[in-house]
């Protein structure tokens, strides 16, 4: 049993940071008044005729999560209503919410199910109360799979969960924050302070408990507690008002197609939507830091796309050489060009995409290249696929100058995979795909949310991860093809590379636990957790006396999964400098060693690319592309 306990925590954590990341619907909570609502799960009896009528009695309604499958049933949270109480419930004002047809565990449940059973219960009710239906939606037992909270969203104008907390700021409609009464039903301070504290921070306060009875159940609270709440909340200035009447006062109703529509007209393309009508419009994003060097070749290959319906947003992240200035020589009615402060690559890219207003998105850093018919390719086979979360990708091939030798590599994420499959091969083969060669649409880059600006290294490969899960699979388009500038290039300063900088060392581990988090909200088997000890073993180099703490916490999560972690081993080439000098000093000596090697490389490379003349400024001179004869023309 003891050996449990951990695994459940850990299980329970991750369930939340995958519940809480993924499928946001963002809202800004700033009422001039704060707000308060009163929510009641399972919909006992009591909750209504002791409950409501205490809300009446302050001239207040609350919000009642119903199962009509549990219609006239005793369960753990008390004799449940039955059809004449609806009638009642409506006629003294309270609104009424959908909770599934079974009341299915959010969690346990697999997504269809889940959703089988939200479309039932919205049928009993129309039989019950012809022309009525639910706005919103309380989840049942435990946080929602990532995937079932993408799909009960578009049903419902919010979905409300638990958490202990209350939403200020920026909240997520797709999953309200709440306080379970009966958490603190010994405790009416606790209450108090925390109606206090959402008072100085103008947030929406929402409670939540089962049912009101002088014996309570272990999930509700006695009718005394109950009325102490409502008062003390109706004479805190708070707008105490059921859960859709919270949403219409903070501007919900609508908005969510209002900035759809505004998000997408976005600022300086009067005619950009008059353009080629029939075809989708791609967005192409290129994030820009010091890339003085590659970002004219980079919008080159961005602006000769066959795909004839496109723009490109290039956004300067405080760039201190000339990397704006040349950019600007580009700048025209399909190109918009924007600086911002120095923030990261992960937040030039959200600024990007909150300019743009393609139906779909590519992604292109500024010192990489797109074949010219990369996007077309793409668009051509999403013809061919029922959904528009369906992720394409594409192949990719390493160069440093001489983009005309890349070399493409295959490997095991080559090919149409399902999202658990797709997460399994890249951890636990350490694996990845190059950020220019997804096309995503705009439904999935809005299912998975922003970028995460804490992350210094592999922030591609966290953010794609959010973008698989919200998913419905990868389809690979090995016609398409884009061209990817090793890391090496830039002497080991890539966001790629993680080498002794403990930023990025902490900013990695933070992405690997993300991770494993997402893997595990879509399986959580003997041979999910083998691809995460093993993805664990193999970045244990980076941590390896660098940082303690995260060796440590890396050993626990690995113990946690039931394997266990060994101390990385360097190459042969430094073990005899491991024994004489020590782990930390060999380590050290091997990444410079490195480093050499990389900047020897690209300085041969870039004399090669001179003498051959073969620059990708458009010469008609003829050059040998993976195996077939080309001009330069064919790429830029």
């Amino acid at each position: 049993m003891s050996a449990q306990k951990p695994w459940l925590k850990m299980q329970q954590y991750y369930r939340r940071r995958a519940a809480s990341l993924l499928f946001r619907r963002p809202l800004l909570i700033s009422p001039e008044q704060p707000l308060i609502s009163f929510t009641f799960d399972d919909f006992p009896r009591s909750a209504l005729f002791a409950g409501g009528a205490i809300l009446n009695r302050f001239g207040l309604t609350g919000t009642y999560y119903a199962s009509l499958g549990l219609l006239g049933r005793k369960t753990p949270t008390g004799q449940i209503f039955d059809a004449g109480d609806l009638v009642s419930l409506l006629e003294r004002g309270h609104e009424l919410g959908c909770h599934t047809f079974s009341h299915c565990d959010s969690w346990d449940t697999g997504t269809a199910a889940f959703e089988k059973s939200v479309v039932e219960n919205r049928v009993a009710l129309n039989r019950l109360v012809p022309g009525f239906e639910f706005k919103s939606f309380a989840y049942p037992i435990s946080l929602p799979r990532p995937r079932t909270k993408g799909k009960v969203a578009d049903y419902f104008l919010c979905c409300r969960a638990g958490g202990q907390g209350l939403n200020a700021g920026k909240a997520d409609l797709n999953q309200l924050a709440a306080h379970f009464l009966e958490k603190s039903r010994h405790n009416i301070q606790a209450v108090k302070d925390l109606i206090d504290h959402n008072r100085k921070v103008h947030g929406w306060l929402i409670f939540a408990t089962h049912d009101i009875s002088d014996s309570p159940t272990p999930f509700g609270c006695t009718p005394e507690f109950f009325e102490q709440v409502v008062q003390y909340a109706a004479s805190s200035g708070a707008r105490v008002l059921p859960v859709i009447k919270a949403l219409e006062v903070l501007g919900v109703p609508g908005c969510r197609q209002e900035s759809i529509e505004s998000h997408r007209i976005g600022v300086g393309y009067p005619n950009i939507g008059q353009l080629a009508p029939n075809k989708p419009l791609v967005s192409i994003l290129i994030p820009a830091y010091n890339a003085q060097e590659w970002i004219s070749d980079t919008l080159r290959s961005a602006l000769a796309q066959t795909w004839e319906r496109k723009e490109v947003i290039v956004v300067d992240d405080g760039s201190t050489d000339k990397t704006l200035t040349v950019a600007r020589r580009f700048e025209s009615e399909g190109v918009r060009i924007v600086s911002q402060k120095n923030q990261g690559a992960a937040a030039a890219r959200n600024t990007a995409l909150s300019l743009s207003q393609g139906s779909y998105i590519q992604w292109l850093d500024a010192d990489d290249l797109l074949a010219p018919d990369k996007i077309a390719c793409q668009m051509a086979v999403l013809g061919l696929c029922r959904s528009k979360r369906t992720l394409l990708s594409s192949t990719f091939g390493k160069f440093l100058h001489r983009w005309y030798r890349a070399k493409f590599v295959p490997t095991a994420l080559w090919s149409d995979l399902s999202p658990t499959e797709w997460l399994m091969r890249k951890m636990g083969e350490n694996l990845y795909m190059q950020t220019a060669t997804w096309l995503v649409s705009r439904e999935l880059a809005e299912a998975a949310g922003p970028w995460d600006t804490r992350l210094l290294s592999d922030d591609d490969g966290e953010y794609f991860c959010r973008v698989l899960l919200a998913s419905d699979g990868v389809r690979f388009v090995p016609e398409a093809k884009c061209y990817y500038r090793a890391p090496g290039a830039a002497f080991g300063g890539s966001l790629s590379y993680i080498g002794l900088s403990d930023r990025k060392i902490k900013a990695h581990w933070l992405s690997m636990q993300l991770h494993i988090s997402y893997l595990l909200s879509l399986e959580d088997s003997e041979r999910v957790r083998a691809s995460c000890v093993n993805y664990l073993q193999r970045s244990m180099i980076h941590f390896y006396r660098e940082d303690p703490d995260v060796v440590k916490e890396a050993e626990q999560l690995a113990g946690m999964l039931g394997g266990k972690l060994r101390a990385p081993y360097l190459s042969w080439k430094y073990s005899w400098v491991r024994l004489v000098l020590g782990w930390s000093l060999a380590k050290r000596i091997a990444l410079f060693a490195r480093r050499i090697r990389w900047s020897s490389q690209r300085l041969l490379d870039e004399a090669l690319f001179h003498i051959e003349g073969r620059g990708p400024a458009g010469q008609s001179r003829d050059v040998v592309m993976e195996g077939r004869t080309s001009s330069t023309k064919s790429l830029l």
